[in-house]
This record gives C-alpha cells, structure tokens and sequence, in this order.
C-alpha cells in the first residue's frame, strides 16, 4: 500500500519556470475585510511586487525567515496546484467572519436556521426572550440574535456584542460565535480578545444549546458583563471562554506569540495575510479576517503549514527538502503527531496555560517534525467510567496510539487535502497493481487492509476492487464474523465495520456522538459494570440496540450521554448473552458484570 499517496516522498518541489498566474495567488493588497469589527477597509500593507520570493522577502528580514513564518497556503497552492482542493475542506472553513450574503452556506456563512424557514437566525432576528428554548432560565436577559448593516450581532440584557466569526458549521454538526465585548477604555470602544458566546446551534437537530452558560450569567440568571465594563473587569467575569487562551491555536496557522495585554485580556497575535496588489481583491472571502484587532487580515483556519511547518524558507530556497517537513517522510509516531496536535485534548506545558500544544513558558509554538508533540502538551482528556473509552469528542490521537492501529499513519484512511466525504475518508487504495475504491460505508476501507487475514481469508483484494460483482460472498465471510446479517450500506449498518469497532459513544454531554478511534468493540457488560458510577456505553446499543431498533420491547434511547436508565440496563443484561464472559457468539474477558449492577 502506497502510505504516501496524499504526502509525496522527497522530490523536486519546483514546477518549472516562473509563471505569474499561478504563482501569485496571494490576497490582493486591496483586502477589505472590516476593520475591528464593523466592516471597514483593513490596513492595506506596502505592495510588494514580483515572484513569491519578492512577496516573502519584502514582509520578512533574513533572520525571521530563517527562524520560520508562515506565508498561507495560497503562495503554497500556486506551486502545488494539485492540492488546491484543500480550499473545499472543513480544515479549510472551520472559522470565518460571518457575512449575509453567504447565509444559509455549509462552510462560508452562518447556518443557525432552528424553524427552519429559510432565513438564518440572525437575519431574521430571533429573540430568545419571545421563544421556548434552553435560555428560557435567563428571561428576560437571554440572546438576542441581530444583523445590522451586515454586522452580526448577539445581544445579552443591555450588551450588544459585535460577532467577529463563526467556529464550525459545515454542514453536520454545530456552529459557535466569537465575540467582542464593548468596553469603556478602549480606543476602538470593543475588547482586544474574542470570547466564545454562550449561543451554539446543533446543526443535526436544529437546536439551540447554552454554551459553558456559566462564563456568561451569574447566579441571579443577569449577564455578568453590563454596560460600563472594562477590559480588565471581562478578564475576570468570562475569562474561561476566552478563545486565545483556549481554541485558537488550532484554528489558525501559526503562532506569533499569545500571552495576557497590559489589560488582562487574554490575546494571540496570528501571522498576517501577504498581499499582492496584482491579484483581484479577497474580501468577498470570510476565511480571511482581521482576528486580533490590528486592522490586518490573519492567516485563520488550518492551512498547508499547519501540517508542513512554516513555508517561507521554502519558497526561497524550493530545491532544498530540508527547507519543508514532509509528513510523509516522517516515521509514524511523527506523522501521527501531526494530526495529534489539534485532533486530541491537551493542555500548554509546563503551566497548562492555554488548551493547545505550546510551551508556555518560553512563549514558542510545536511545530511539526521537530521535538516530540509530548514535551509541549499535558493530556486534558475525559472519560466513561473504564478510564479508557472516550467521553469527550476530539480525543482521536490518544485514542489511536493505545489502539491495535497504532502503526498506521491518520493519512492511510484520511486525505487530508480533500473533502469527498465528510470524515474526509481516503476514496481509493492500490496494492499489487490492485486498485480498490474505499468507502466506510461497505466497509471496503477497512477491508483493503484485512482482506485475506483472520476471520476474512475467504476475501481477496481483486474480490473487492470488483466489489459489486463479489458483494455476497463478501457478505458470507463478514457475517460469519459479526453474526448479523449483511447490509452496511442501510441505515442500520447491519455487520458495518466501524459501527462496531469505532462505535459512536463520544458524547461531551450534549453532544451528538462522535466516533471512537480506539478500535475496539466496548461490551455492553461495562454497562453494566459501571451502573454505580452512571453506566456508560456499549458497541451493541450505541450503534444499533439502543436508538435504531428496539427488538426485544425495552424502549428506544434518546439521549446518548445517559447510560442508567432501565432501558440500557434491560438491553445490556440481554447483550452480554451474545457478547460477555459466557456469550454465544463472542466471550469477553470480564467474568462477570457486577450482580447488583443488573438489578438497578
């Protein structure tokens, strides 16, 4: 299996002679992106004309770039246009200022429409005081959501906060708001930092949840920001929803140093957008946006060199590999860091300052390739009673390395510069001369590798690279295995791979669950097992048993994160006949789930 189909090994990064029209895809000079938070023109910074390298050269001295900046992925895609497709990924658009005319757009702009009529909710003014909703504890002081000269805004009680951008809402799962406060010893009259808002849209049920509400009410159901406030005032009262502090590092690329301003506020400086006059303007782009203030569009969202490590000494010096970290040619545990930087819950060492990789007390970002990921990150993850099951989403790295998996690379099931599907899984495989297209779906993807090895011997690699002439004798072999029959492709996913491997059970209390990178079938005896401490979810009812069919009359399920109710107890006592310490169909090596656990 070719391991560095979406990496290339080592070669010549040069395409050829100069051409201007694919070089300079940069932002134009004339950028206007709005200024603080109202819109207006940014700073347009001196032109700097010529090649890429004039570009780099002409914002950077010697030194800087010897030490690493980052310059955007669109001085990267202008060489490397075979990977322009990164422009389409959520990694791409996971952050962006908020503008009407790409409302109601997966990825471009906001998508928070909960009665569903076509207008996005902030267009349309919803008032949360004058609907039933999870803000009804705060009336008469809950949002209120308004767009004022194509300004978003979100209102608590007698503060109108300015939303600077929107985290997420791509089309699955759910959108959240940065905002600015208005303060009082400002010269712009607003924050220096971003705070999260406590307004978040599940974009699956159209639902509205109040996000960490506690950073933004008190104990009186008030907002504890009012008219009059100070900087230093907002460090204390919502300090745990400051976005610099404890999101940004994996929203953006590169760090140009983060720390508290002379106000208290948390804030990160990212790395500005280099512009080039001779390009048409960019400010119809909302992936492009002013982030801390200094009226200079920022390098947001993940970018090439969030993966590649910072690119301007490349650009002047393309022939040298040595001047770009190529994941490819890093060893697994390496590459894997890659992904694991962001793809996992930490804290900054050696303080536990801010929720990314960064050393905190040298002010110095991790960068790929270099010092293991380990020395500038404390493990931050939660879980299920067993310790080792993920409760919280985004965990994968962790969950990957103590998993049977551990040897492979992120990038042998996932593209990262495409988003064909969702989960931006890998759509093909060669081995042999064999080309098999892969899906999760009909569990071809898992199947490319297992072909031909244990319970699936009497699968070949040619079977499924003509899948749809092989699939019922696919069928035989996987069934015999999961004792179900075979239909991965419905929407039960009966004998589906990863419903039963990767089960769905990181749930982050409101959330809907997120697949499991762990690999590894979670019985349903550590239901069980764990009723004392809450219960916790199995394979059996997560992915099938529990909200998708009630077979044996012992209800549905409805919400993911509860796992000791009568129903999960009843289904969980009749799973460990099929799958426990004596099960029919698979044994497992718990003797027995605790007696009195079954009777509660």
């Amino acid at each position: 299996m070719n391991t560095n189909k979406f990496f290339p090994p080592n070669g010549n990064h040069e395409s050829g002679a100069a051409r201007p029209s694919l070089l300079f895809l940069t932002l134009a000079a004339g950028l206007l992106l709005g200024s603080l938070v109202f819109g207006e023109a940014s700073e347009q910074p001196s032109a700097a004309k010529g090649t890429p390298q004039q570009i780099v050269s002409a914002k950077y001295s010697a030194a800087e770039i010897e030490q690493g900046v980052y310059v955007g992925s669109e001085l990267c895609i202008g060489c490397h246009k075979e990977y322009k497709t990164w422009k389409d990924t959520k990694h791409a658009l996971s952050i962006r200022k908020p503008m009407p005319r790409y409302s109601l757009i997966p990825g471009k702009g906001v998508v928070a429409d909960y009665d569903r009529n076509g207008v996005d909710d902030f267009i349309q003014g919803l008032d949360f005081n004058q609907i039933a909703s999870v803000f009804d504890a705060y009336k008469p002081y809950a949002p209120v959501l308004s767009v004022e000269k194509d300004q978003y805004f979100i209102t608590l009680g007698e503060v109108k906060m300015p939303v600077v951008f929107v985290v997420g809402g791509t089309g699955d799962w759910r959108e959240r708001y940065g905002v600015r406060l208005p303060v009082t010893d400002s010269p712009s009259g607003y924050s220096d930092e971003v705070y999260t808002s406590p307004v978040q849209f599940n974009e699956d049920s159209k639902t509205y949840f109040a996000y960490k509400i506690g950073n933004w009410y008190g104990p009186t159901k008030r907002p504890l920001v009012a008219p009059g406030t100070t900087r230093a005032s907002i460090s204390e009262s919502v300090k745990l929803a400051s976005f610099s502090k404890n999101c940004v590092g994996c929203h953006l690329t590169g760090i140009r140093s983060v720390g508290k301003t002379a106000h208290g506020e948390w804030l990160l400086r990212p790395y500005p957008v280099l512009q080039n006059p001779a390009l048409q303007s960019r400010d119809d782009d909302p992936a492009y946006f002013d982030y801390d203030g200094d009226g200079k569009a920022d390098l947001m969202n993940i970018g090439c060199e969030m993966c590649h490590g910072p690119g301007g000494a490349h650009i002047l010096d393309r022939k040298n590999p040595a001047r770009i970290v190529n994941p490819a040619n890093l060893s697994t545990d390496q590459a894997n860091e890659v992904c694991g930087r962001c793809h996992n819950r930490v804290r900054s060492t050696p303080n536990k300052t801010y929720g990314y990789a960064y050393h905190d007390d040298s002010d110095s970002e991790w960068r790929p390739g270099k010092a293991p990921l380990a020395s500038y990150t404390i493990d931050n993850n939660s879980h299920w009673p067993d310790g080792e099951t993920s409760y919280e989403h985004n965990q994968h790295y962790s969950e990957m390395r103590r998993s049977g998996h551990a040897k492979l690379r992120c990038f042998d099931c996932h593209d990262p510069h495409a988003q064909v599907n969702a989960p931006q899984i890998v759509t093909k495989r060669s081995e042999g001369g064999v080309v098999i297209a892969t899906r999760n779906e009909d569990n071809t993807l898992c199947l490319s590798c297992h072909a031909g090895k244990g319970p699936f011997q009497a699968i070949s690699k040619p079977m499924l690279a003509n899948y749809a002439d092989n699939v019922a004798a696919i069928g035989v072999a996987v069934s015999a295995h999961s004792h179900h029959p075979y239909a991965p492709e419905r929407t039960m996913g009966l004998s589906r791979c990863t419903g039963c491997h990767m089960p769905a059970i990181a749930a982050a209390e409101h959330e809907s669950p997120l697949h499991t990178h762990q690999v590894r079938v979670v019985p349903p005896e550590r239901t069980l097992h764990y009723q004392d401490k809450g219960g916790m979810p199995n394979a059996c009812a997560a992915s099938c048993h529990g909200d998708k069919i009630n077979l044996w009359g012992y209800g549905m399920k409805e919400k993911p994160v509860i796992w000791n109710e009568q129903t999960d107890v009843k289904t969980a006592t009749k799973l460990i006949g099929y799958y426990g310490a004596d099960g029919k169909w698979w044994k497992t090596l718990i003797k027995k789930p605790v007696e009195k656990a079954a009777d509660k």
